[in-house]
């Protein structure tokens, strides 16, 4: 029980220039109110950040008025359906606004027709403080319950059914028997709805709820085989020795280990309830917290976190596991190519859900090499900074992301049986790996250019191709290992290989 109290002021729920600017459009939008999550989470006590606004009329005009207004940008999400969104910033707060029509002919009308009794609650616009409440959101809400608005509320629309483990996981929250059976019986109609739905759907389960627990709730509701359906495949899969796991529970661990590394970056899950071996590895790689941060906090795409990416790219580590005849060797069953393979399946699953170009090949990349990190080269002094950069050459700036995954994955993979040895040697990688790439990227990751290629063409009196290319990796290789340092010696480098294939082409 949740006990929440009357004193809860939803006149100071919008800044006063907002509710007063928001009013001014009734005669364009006819009534307007303040629906939803942030009602919800006012009652809550927590963080409002997204606005949800219905009108009679006029709902993108009025997005757009506050847009412009508050000097923010604007975009149409459903021009059919009458809805659209205002990004603005008051007071150094970010704001998501979204307007759509109301549904029905009354906003009782309409507070039925939505997903779940917290979220169907209302506020008449100017802010009077008296919530419309029909459902019993509030006492839901007390009594810690998610409820449908209806019986037919996930057959309406199934996506509902992935919100509903987002919501009980966020806000802790639990199901009546009547609704698990409510979301089992209309997963399986997921297929109906577009994946670009279902994509952002999931991403606010990673990004807002403990993930191994709503994967597990997944799996149980048969949400996993319509939304991961390659990954659906590991469930029962039996893996041999160092795994103590099947490969789902390896796999959940995996991002369960993923979401406690996120400790370096300075967010949750709270330090003290770490595992003591990710703790080990968080302290040892403290230094590189900024770095960390900084690096999870850039985006490929506005919607979506990399720590969202990493977590994906842990849900498909080991997928082709689940599509591979394993072979017997020393009298252990090998997935030989998994990584290829799951990087092939990500590729294609990420490409169907609609991510960016980049963040395909972010994902396609981690799952590839994510098994790299495990090389002897890499914990090398003599070695390693030139396996370290031909790593990043490949993988480019996701190759951090596999440090994080890499850590993950070895002590899901032993877990009480991993020695001190072993992990010391996965944190050793993986500090080298983001010692590299944060404090010595001109040195090892690209070194800054000696030469260029015009440079080469006119000194060697070559032409333009690929073997141009092919000496540039060479020079920056020699740069790497200590070899070269000026241009006067890179001309004379460049110039013993080219001699010595004119040789051998001469034998």
């Amino acid at each position: 029980m949740k006990y929440l109290s009357d004193k809860v002021n939803f006149k100071e729920l919008l800044h006063p220039d907002l509710d007063q600017f928001i009013a001014s459009q009734m005669d364009d939008c006819g009534e307007i109110f303040l629906v939803g999550g942030a009602i919800r989470n006012t009652y809550l006590r927590k963080e409002v950040q997204d606005l949800d606004f219905v009108v009679r009329k006029n709902a993108i005009k009025a997005a757009k008025n506050v847009a412009d207004h508050f000097s923010g940008d604007f975009y149409i999400l459903d021009k059919k359906r009458g809805t659209a969104r205002a990004l603005i910033s008051i007071e150094n707060k970010e704001l998501k606004i979204d307007f759509a029509l109301l549904s029905g002919n009354s906003i009782g009308e309409d507070l039925c027709k939505r997903d779940f009794t917290i979220n169907a609650m209302a506020l008449r616009i100017p802010l009077s403080g008296e919530v419309i409440d029909t459902m019993n959101g509030r006492g839901d809400i007390n009594n810690s319950v998610l409820r449908s608005c209806s019986p037919n509320s996930f057959l309406d629309d199934p996506v509902r059914t992935i919100r509903a483990i987002r919501f009980i996981n966020e806000y802790n929250l639990f199901f009546e028997q009547r609704e698990i059976e409510l979301i089992k019986s209309a997963s399986s109609k997921l297929d109906e709805i577009s994946n670009e739905r279902k994509r952002d759907e999931i991403i606010n389960i990673l990004e807002k709820t403990d993930v191994r627990k709503s994967l597990t709730q997944m799996l149980e509701f048969g949400i996993i085989e319509k939304v991961f359906p390659e990954v659906n495949k590991l469930f029962n899969l039996e893996l041999d020795f160092p795994h103590v796991h099947d490969a789902w529970e390896h796999t959940l661990q995996v991002v369960n280990y993923c979401q406690q590394l996120m400790a370096l970056s300075k967010q949750p899950p709270d330090k003290k309830r770490l595992n003591p071996r990710i703790k080990q590895a968080v302290n040892s790689l403290s230094k590189y917290e900024k770095n960390i941060f900084d690096y999870m906090n850039g985006r490929l795409n506005m919607n979506r976190s990399m720590y969202s990416l990493l977590i994906i790219a842990g849900i498909y580590h080991d997928a082709g596991k689940g599509v591979i005849t394993p072979v017997m060797k020393n009298n252990r069953r090998s997935f030989s190519k998994h990584a290829k393979i799951g990087s092939e399946l990500i590729h294609q699953r990420a490409k169907i859900m609609g991510f960016s170009n980049d963040e395909v090949e972010y994902l396609t990349r981690v799952v590839r090499f994510h098994m790299k990190p495990s090389q002897k080269e890499f914990v090398d002094k003599l070695k390693k900074d030139i396996h370290i950069h031909r790593f990043f050459n490949k993988i480019g700036s996701a190759g951090v992301l596999v440090g994080f995954l890499h850590l993950a994955d070895v002590l899901a993979a032993y877990e009480e049986t991993l020695t001190d040895e072993r992990w010391s040697r996965a944190i050793y990688s993986v500090k080298n790996i983001f010692d590299a790439y944060f404090n010595h990227y001109d040195q090892i990751i690209t070194p800054t250019k000696i030469i260029n290629g015009n440079d080469i063409l006119k000194k060697f009196n070559l032409q333009p191709g690929k073997k141009i290319g092919d000496l540039l990796e060479r020079v920056a290789e020699a740069q790497v290992s200590g070899e070269i340092n000026t241009k006067e010696e890179t001309e004379t480098f460049l110039g013993h290989i080219l001699k010595n294939e004119k040789d051998k082409e001469n034998l």
